[in-house]
């Protein structure tokens, strides 16, 4: 018989009391069909393992840390087939046919959206559990303590005990049942609420919505919590004081929010004062606890762990070993703008020129044709190093370099050899290069691998997901090269960090304008990727509540965040080319015939080119890194969960539009490339969906043995393509045979630090494989789990 009450209960620690919870719904329930979900968040009381041993018809859904009460409680109703959910909380008693009361009750008027049952404490008095929704004068003598039971009664803020059934604005969600169609209309509960406010959240949302909010206080439910609620520690009191500002600010609006903060800070500090001087450092400890300034630490926690840190030192290590390819006229085209800026305080690269032909003219002088990001990017950075680094280690570095023939080995017969300029503008190349993009390129790493612990935990595919992007993909030919396309992946990856952890309430809405400044400067740097920007900034704004006022604000944030950069673009282009919205392309003189092929050189997608940037031996991206290919299967299973269904569809938004654009590009090729660059800024969100279907493939043996398969294939490819020679291939139409190998075998290994230090060809490779080696032991380690994490039958382990 299908289920009519889907029973919903989050536990942490509470095994004791989860067992006498579960014991008295049969009784409490009598005559009503009903279904039973526990959600665990990470407790290490054996739970899981006593669930499944002592109640088998339990359905488990396991997270692997603390996700929090209204987090928690939307997963089970997402796969809870009930028509109505009941909220209960496990330090609850309901008595023998409460809970059918309540059901019952919703049963005879369907005009109630949600229900709340009459609390009582353990000695059988009643119970606070429904009251009228907030106020800045109710939290303010709330703040003042027995101030406000003076004034209001002693009962303040709660109602009075009823005899019968009355419409209140809001109940308690230790006992609240809600029916499915309220859920569907509305939403499940807020998670930017931890703990503590939600329910108040969730029913002034129903209310707004139509329906109606009731207490039944024949349903009688013995709450065991609030014997402890008195003497509450520094978190549970933070917790409580953000709930109620989040509910002022969206009810109330933010002045009342900001006020309300400020009260709270003032009376617990005085409060901590009082605690300290009278010699109680407990209560002392609790109170600094509350006030300490938080705000991004949650979400910082789940980014920034010392497992993400070395994945991300690891990748600059190895992706800094080698140098940036000289002669390169991409690179020198941004650095030409770099130096003219710091050196010449001009526009103009009329004296650097000579050295690329990635070049407009206008007026008779030389611009960069390239978007500026990502060379006002390293301005900063080079007027604080030119002249103490990079002018005085030129000539000193160029005598070093004349006399060693391990470098002079991997110098152009035919060139013009060393000189103390090359030298000079060298040294700018690689400091630039690794500071302004490998660096924000390994953070990707960090972004990558929080959010797949957020999904899946200690599982391994946390680290494998960053590491084989890092070195799997083309990202590693290009992290340390002086061009946009890992610096501006970068800089959309951190701002989809910041997205989702302003979409999970860990990060204020304040939050948005630094989101709008990192898009804003992605699209000034690349221009393209003003695309997968505004799929994040649909992403950011799309969840802005259930009025006009939210998305609108968070738009403003937007704009205000992304409209410094757009300005600085807007003033480069029109000092060189004489209007804010022309582009450099247009004047490009070396390849002016190319760019006015269509609209900048896009004339629709071609399969020549679909081919040539996906499968082909020449530019192919699935080619080189075929372990992405497993990220179509994840996309998927994205869009299936409704928990990541809105970062699936900004995912699967970001691979396809690329893969469309680049397709209908003229120079999809890219020149002299590995793999095709210009699809870099998507891959990053590739990897991210591969991380959720991975631990699904890799279940039998046939799995691990394909991941071991794509994952090697892709490591080797890359690796051998991005360390082959001095320049990366051009016209070979199968790179591999035609230039890749023969480099190897000539010994033609990419110039390198092994290099600066006398080692020739491979042996110059010994530091780096030295290198990952250590970085692959200490990730491959078995990890110590928790009796949780052990336990597989029947246990969803956060999310399917």
């Amino acid at each position: 018989m299908e289920a009519l009450v889907s029973v919903i209960l989050v536990t942490y620690n509470t095994r004791e009391l989860l067992a006498r919870c579960l014991e008295a719904l049969p009784a409490a329930l009598e005559g009503v069909s009903y279904e039973v979900w526990v959600v665990d968040n990470g407790s290490t009381d054996d739970t899981l393992a006593w669930l499944q041993t002592h109640h088998p018809d339990v359905q488990i859904l396991s997270n692997p840390g603390n996700r929090g009460f209204a987090a928690a409680n939307n997963q089970a109703m997402a796969r809870a087939r009930g028509r109505y959910f009941l909220l209960l909380n496990t330090d609850t008693i309901p008595l023998p046919g409460a809970l059918a009361a309540l059901v019952h009750y919703l049963e005879e008027h369907p005009e109630i959206g949600m229900a709340g049952g009459g609390l009582l404490n353990p000695d059988g008095s009643p119970q606070g559990c429904a009251a009228d929704f907030p106020t800045l004068w109710t939290e303010l003598l709330l703040l003042t303590g027995p101030i406000g039971r003076w004034l209001l009664g002693s009962h303040f803020p709660f109602h009075p005990p009823a005899g019968s059934p009355g419409l209140v604005d809001w109940v308690s969600g230790a006992c609240l049942l809600v029916r499915r169609e309220v859920v569907e209309a509305i939403g499940g509960l807020d998670e930017g609420y931890f703990m503590y406010g939600e329910e108040v959240d969730w029913c002034w949302r129903a209310r707004r919505a139509g329906w109606k909010v009731a207490i039944v206080p024949q349903a009688r439910v013995i709450h065991l919590g609030s014997a402890t609620a008195r003497r509450m520690d520094g978190m549970r009191r933070r917790w409580l004081y953000a709930g109620k500002a989040r509910f002022l600010r969206r009810a109330r609006g933010p002045l009342v929010a900001a006020l309300y903060r400020m009260a709270v800070w003032f009376t617990t500090f005085l409060k901590w004062l009082g605690m300290t001087l009278l010699g109680r450092r407990e209560q002392a400890a609790a109170y600094a606890e509350a006030i300490r300034p938080e705000g991004w630490l949650r979400w910082a926690r789940i980014f920034f762990t010392p497992v993400a840190g070395m994945l991300a030192l690891l990748l600059f290590l190895s992706t800094i070993y080698t140098f940036p390819r000289w002669a390169d006229w991409n690179q020198n085209s941004r650095l030409d703008l770099v130096l003219a800026l710091v050196e010449q305080g001009t526009f103009r690269i009329d004296a650097f020129v000579e050295n690329t032909g990635d070049y407009a003219v206008v007026g008779g002088h030389y611009y960069s044709d390239k978007a500026p990001g990502l060379a006002f990017a390293a301005v900063p950075v080079y007027i604080l190093l030119h002249r103490g680094l990079v002018h005085p280690l030129a000539e000193p570095l160029a005598r070093y370099l004349e006399e060693s023939a391990a470098f002079r080995a991997t110098l152009n017969p035919a060139g013009t050899g060393v000189s103390p300029w090359k030298v000079r503008f060298a040294i700018a190349l690689v400091i630039l290069s690794a500071l302004v993009v490998a660096l924000p390129s390994a953070t990707i790493a960090l972004w990558l691998h929080g959010l797949l612990r957020q999904r899946w935990g200690s599982h391994p595919v946390a680290w494998m997901i960053p590491l084989v992007y890092g070195l799997g993909t083309p990202a590693f030919a290009y992290a340390n090269l002086f061009v946009a396309h890992q610096f501006v992946a970068a800089l959309l990856m951190a701002a989809f960090a910041l997205a989702w952890g302003i979409r999970q309430g860990l990060l204020g809405e304040g939050w948005v304008i630094p989101a709008g400044f990192l898009l804003a400067y992605a699209a000034i740097s690349e221009y393209p990727a003003v695309l997968i920007a505004g799929g994040i900034a649909c992403y950011i704004v799309g969840r802005g509540g259930d009025s006009i006022r939210p998305w609108a604000r968070r738009a403003m944030g937007l704009a205000a965040g992304g409209l410094p950069p757009l300005l600085l673009a807007a003033w480069h282009n029109a000092m060189v080319f004489g209007s804010p919205f022309q582009l450099g392309y247009a004047y490009s003189a070396l390849w002016r015939e190319v760019h006015h092929q269509g609209f900048f050189s896009l004339r629709g997608p071609s399969l020549e080119a679909l081919w040539g940037i996906t499968f082909s031996p020449y530019r192919g991206l699935f080619f080189r890194s075929p372990f992405l290919l497993i990220g179509f299967v994840g996309l998927w299973r994205m869009l299936r969960d409704p928990e990541w269904r809105a970062e699936g569809w900004l995912a699967t938004w970001a691979v396809l539009s690329f893969l469309a654009f680049n397709a209908s590009s003229v120079m999809w090729d890219g020149g002299f490339a590995v793999g095709p660059r210009y699809l870099l800024p998507m891959v990053p969100f590739l990897a991210l969906a591969a991380g959720f279907a991975v631990p699904a493939i890799a279940r039998g043996r046939a799995g691990i043995g394909l991941m071991v398969l794509l994952g090697l294939w892709s490591l080797g490819m890359v690796i051998l393509e991005s360390l082959a020679g001095q320049q990366f291939p051009q016209d070979q139409r199968f790179p591999l045979v035609e230039y890749v190998w023969p480099r190897w075998r000539a010994g033609d290994i990419a110039r390198n630090w092994g290099i600066l230090l006398g080692l020739r060809g491979f042996s110059s490779l010994l530091p780096l494989g030295l290198l990952w080696g250590l970085g692959f032991w200490r990730f491959a380690r078995p990890p110590r789990r928790s009796p949780a994490e052990r336990i597989e039958p029947r246990v969803l382990e956060g999310r399917p």
